[in-house]
């Protein structure tokens, strides 16, 4: 009965190797890199780890749910990533002034089932964000598209919104899944021109009709009235 012990033991741990239980040491484990600005405290899955920026690549593979809380202030922000195994995820988050001013994303990967495949997959907030790939246009968000393996820069601009710029590597086998929110863009408003004081337009008389007047003849008055000349008197 021993030796029949002894000889199954290792087809039971086997099988459960094959079957990929949680409790096979030999599984492959997650990496993650996650990094904010300014500095935050990282939460995962509800457990308080560390501050951005952070990095562990003996993580358990699956979702993933990730907080960060700005230290200087106390903004929060929460996501959730899906960690595979063999890979690593990358999480960044840039605080703004408020929420609405903030973005972030986050890059992770999905195994193909052909393992001679490459591509992308985008999702953004707000959807149907004009997307380019490598300075060539590729339609709107959320969009998937085969792409080849090496690092590309993926733009995305939308009405609104700032502009956004993201480097991403592909790898062969593997989808990239690139899932990011933009931030809404700055308005300033436009100040009231202070109004300036410029010399007036000189005007031209319009011409007119020129009405002559004759003076009427000035009348005796008792008066003494100059003469041009003097009078004698008679002798």
């Amino acid at each position: 009965m021993r030796s029949r012990l002894i000889h199954t033991l290792p087809i039971l741990l086997f099988s459960v190797f094959l079957a990929g239980c949680q409790f096979n040491p030999f599984a492959k484990k997650a990496g993650i890199q996650i990094t904010s600005h300014p500095d935050a405290n990282v939460i995962i899955n509800g457990k308080s780890v560390s501050k951005t920026p952070f990095y562990d690549e003996n993580l358990t593979p699956g979702m993933t749910t990730i907080q960060m809380t700005a230290i200087d202030s106390g903004q929060s922000w929460e996501g959730k990533v899906n960690l595979v195994s063999g890979t690593l995820t990358t999480v960044h988050r840039e605080f703004g002034s408020t929420p609405d001013k903030s973005h972030s994303y986050s890059l992770s990967f999905e195994k193909l089932a052909n393992n001679k495949d490459s591509s992308v997959s985008i999702i953004s907030l707000p959807s149907n964000a004009t997307v380019s790939i490598d300075g060539k246009p590729a339609g709107f968000t959320p969009a998937t598209a085969d792409i080849a393996p090496g690092p590309h820069v993926f733009s995305f601009t939308a009405p609104g919104y700032q502009d956004k710029i993201i480097n991403g590597a592909v790898q062969i086998g593997y989808r990239l899944v690139l899932n990011f929110t933009m931030s809404t863009m700055e308005i300033v408003p436009t100040p009231t021109p202070t109004p300036i004081a410029t010399p007036s337009a000189t005007l031209t008389p319009k011409p007119t009709n020129t009405i002559s007047i004759t003076p009427l003849p000035k009348q005796a008055t008792t008066s003494a009235v100059v003469k041009p000349y003097v009078e004698q008197s008679g002798r």
